[in-house]
């Protein structure tokens, strides 16, 4: 179509083509989800007319709309919808719009390390495996996952807790790319202990350099790239001591993923999201940023970018300590 034909279609707030050629792109990689075709009103479904507008689509959206997403959400969790996500052979327990963030998110970054709580059957676990595998084939950092979990995936493997066995699955602690990519840690992840062997992997790694001071007892590696990604406990206390714990080792503009954000809403009591609103709180002012609309237009999980490393890990704790006391 000519350019000055699609001009007919694009509203005031409308881009053509050659204009997202000039877009200067930022650290956040939402930025790269807010653009979409929309149909005019009025248009029939079938004439291939659509508007280009640099928005994302959650923004687009009507309350009908937003409303028909939080039904699905729910239908989404009452049939665990999630356990028919596969990859490479491996059940992986996410919605499939969710592993294409998940997977830009990893590609673009190209971390070093990946810290996993919440490993399960190591479908996620093995999922980022495989990308950080490909990464480093085409020339990229050798990276890892360090995934926690208080049961080793061998141990459920066959269980029923929240999805059934996948009879013609792979168990993925089995696999090759398991072998070179995957430090796996047994314990809970709110744990002190479990914590304390988080740390020694990244030590050991190179993401972080003993200090001798009590107050800052190491410092990160500003060389290296951590992504982290919270899915071991989905209750407020719980996952508040993740984040306190593993949140702060995201370095600059990377990412964290706190994962089933929706589940406050579906359970009716505070959740990730309120333990995660309670965490910007007690960080400094525009460390942590989120895009409160998803990356594009449907996702279980919210995305955190951290957009400034202003104090050490230890400040979180000690944040963590005096509101305790208050």
């Amino acid at each position: 179509m000519a350019l000055w034909l699609l001009a007919l279609f694009l509203g005031a707030d409308a881009v053509t083509f050659a204009d997202l050629e000039s877009v200067t792109l930022g650290p956040s990689l939402a930025e790269s989800f807010k653009v979409s075709l929309v149909r005019p009103e009025g248009e029939p479904p079938n004439s291939g007319q659509k508007t280009l507008v640099q928005q994302s689509s959650l923004q687009l959206l009507s309350d009908d709309e937003i409303k028909t997403l939080e039904d699905y959400d729910a239908i989404f969790e009452k049939y665990s919808m999630f356990c028919n996500g596969r990859w490479l052979g491996v059940q992986v327990l996410q919605d499939s719009q969710d592993l294409m963030y998940l997977q830009h998110i990893v590609y673009m970054k190209k971390p070093d390390v990946i810290i996993e709580t919440g490993t399960y059957k190591g479908g996620l676990t093995y999922f980022f495996a495989t990308i950080l595998d490909w990464i480093q084939r085409e020339g990229g950092p050798s990276g890892q996952v360090v995934s926690v979990d208080r049961h080793h995936p061998d141990l459920v493997f066959a269980a029923n807790w929240f999805c059934p066995p996948c009879a013609d699955c792979l168990r993925s602690y089995q696999t090759p790319v398991w072998e070179r990519k995957v430090r796996f840690i047994q314990g809970l992840a709110d744990d002190q202990e479990t914590f304390q062997e988080v740390i020694a992997h990244l030590h050991d790694l190179g993401s972080l350099t003993p200090l001798q001071d009590q107050d800052v007892p190491f410092r990160m590696n500003e060389s290296q790239t951590i992504v982290v990604n919270l899915d071991a406990n989905h209750e407020f206390q719980g996952l508040m001591k993740e984040l306190i714990y593993y949140a702060p080792f995201v370095t600059l503009n990377s990412y964290l993923i706190v994962q089933d954000a929706k589940l406050d809403k579906i359970w009716g009591t505070a959740g990730p999201t309120a333990a995660l609103n309670a965490f910007l709180q007690m960080s400094p002012e525009g460390e942590f940023v989120a895009p409160w609309e998803k990356f594009h237009g449907y996702s279980q999980h919210i995305y955190l970018r951290r957009a400034q490393v202003t104090v050490p890990h230890s400040y979180f704790m000690q944040a963590a300590f005096h509101a305790m006391k208050s």
